[in-house]
């Protein structure tokens, strides 16, 4: 990466990416618990390949519509219209090696409507208990906005009270910003 690039530095989706994709294996079970327009859902879906599974999860309509169509006839994608506080239905603990987080509200769609707090808390709380050991998730958050500045202070806090329990933990944004920019945190599992 060269500073002249124009995608210098990396936006936090792709420096996610970046980091997730060499703990990612063919076959692994991963989860985008947040499937959005399908970016990450794409991503995931390549690394597993066919032998994987994915889910993908979201409670807007809008966003499983763009997902499912950017994905296209990738078979071993499942999306659940559903909150992604449900994971634990659909994956045994200690099953999946990735879980991505990309929170906000949906571009191109109403922005009233966002991940909150409470909610996101307690998703990870059970992407925690799904992942195996060396296993890793994602948080983008968005402080930019009122909604956005309480999750991304919720999130980051219990982050925090993971790398106390012996998880690795790491945030990563643009400093220097006329309002606050959006970050990127990893934990992993060990």
């Amino acid at each position: 990466m060269n500073p002249a690039d124009p995608l210098f530095p990396p936006r936090p989706t792709a420096l996610a990416q970046e980091i997730l994709r060499p703990l990612i294996r063919p076959g692994d079970r991963v989860i985008d618990a947040t499937a959005g327009n399908g970016h990450d859902t794409v991503f995931l879906a390549e690394c597993v390949g066919p032998t994987g599974k994915v889910l993908a999860f979201d409670v807007q309509e809008a966003a499983l519509v763009s997902a499912r169509a950017r994905v296209g006839d990738a078979a071993w994608v499942e999306f659940f219209h559903e909150s992604h506080a449900n994971m634990a239905v659909h994956a045994e603990a200690g099953s999946v090696a990735v879980v991505m987080f990309n929170l906000g509200y949906l571009p191109g769609e109403d922005h009233e409507l966002t991940t909150e707090a409470t909610e996101t808390l307690s998703a990870l709380e059970t992407a925690a208990r799904l992942l195996k050991s060396g296993g890793a998730l994602s948080v983008i958050c968005y402080p930019g906005h009122p909604a956005g500045a309480a999750e991304a202070t919720a999130v980051e806090a219990w982050m925090t009270a993971l790398a106390a329990g012996g998880w690795r933990v790491a945030r990563y944004g643009a400093v220097g910003t006329r309002r606050p920019a959006p970050f990127l945190l990893v934990a992993g599992k060990l």
